[in-house]
C-alpha cells in the first residue's frame, strides 16, 4: 500500500471511529504512521487533504455498501447516505468553499467525480443515464442525505429509502422497466 493511500485509509478510519473533529494532519500522520512533513508533501494543506479523504470515502463506500446490500442500488445507496460523518464532511468543504474562492475548483472536481460514481454504479446495475439525469439524481440524494442529517429520525431515515426508490424508478431501465 502507498503512503497516500495509507494516509487515505487512516483518514477514512479517524472520520468512522471518531468523526470530522478527528481529521486533523497530525492525528492522520501519526495514525498512518508518517511524519506530519511526509503527509503535507501530499496534501499540502488540511482542505486538500479533506478533499482527497472525501473523494475516497465515497468510493469506498458504494462499493463496500453495493457489496454488503447484494447488489440492490437502493440499500447501498441508503448505506452510504446514512454514513453522517461523511455527509457533515462533504457540507464542511462545501461550506468552506463558499469562504474561499481558491477551494472552488477543487470542490468543482469533488462534485464531478460523486456524479462519476454514481453514474457507474448505476450503469453496473443496468441504469441507462444521460448527463442531466445523473445531474439530477446527484442533487436529490444530497438533498435526503442532508435532511437525515438535520433529522437523524426514523422518518428521515424511511425518506433516504423511499426517495432512493422513487429516483430509480424514474430511471430508464435496459429492458424496458422504469422500477428497479
Amino acid at each position: 500500500m502507498s503512503v497516500k493511500e495509507r494516509l487515505l485509509d487512516a483518514g477514512l478510519t479517524l472520520l468512522h471511529e471518531q468523526g470530522l473533529a478527528a481529521l486533523t494532519q497530525p492525528r492522520i500522520a501519526k495514525a498512518a504512521g508518517v511524519s506530519q512533513s511526509h503527509l503535507t508533501y501530499y496534501f499540502p494543506t488540511r482542505d486538500e487533504l479533506l478533499l482527497a479523504i472525501a473523494e475516497h470515502s465515497v468510493d469506498q463506500a458504494l462499493s463496500r455498501q453495493l457489496g454488503a446490500a447484494g447488489g440492490d442500488p437502493v440499500q447501498a445507496l441508503a448505506g452510504a447516505m446514512r454514513f453522517l460523518p461523511r455527509v457533515r464532511m462533504l457540507l464542511g468543504l462545501i461550506s468552506a468553499a463558499d469562504q474561499e474562492p481558491a477551494l472552488r475548483e477543487a470542490v468543482g472536481r469533488l462534485v464531478d467525480h460523486v456524479r462519476q460514481s454514481i453514474a457507474l454504479l448505476l450503469t453496473h446495475l443496468n441504469y441507462r443515464l444521460d448527463q442531466t439525469q445523473v445531474l439530477v439524481f446527484h442533487a436529490a440524494v444530497v438533498g435526503l442525505a442532508v435532511m437525515h442529517l438535520g433529522r437523524q429520525s426514523a422518518v428521515s431515515e424511511a425518506e433516504l429509502e423511499k426517495g432512493l426508490q422513487q429516483l430509480l424508478a424514474l430511471l430508464p431501465h435496459p429492458d424496458g422497466r422504469n422500477t428497479p
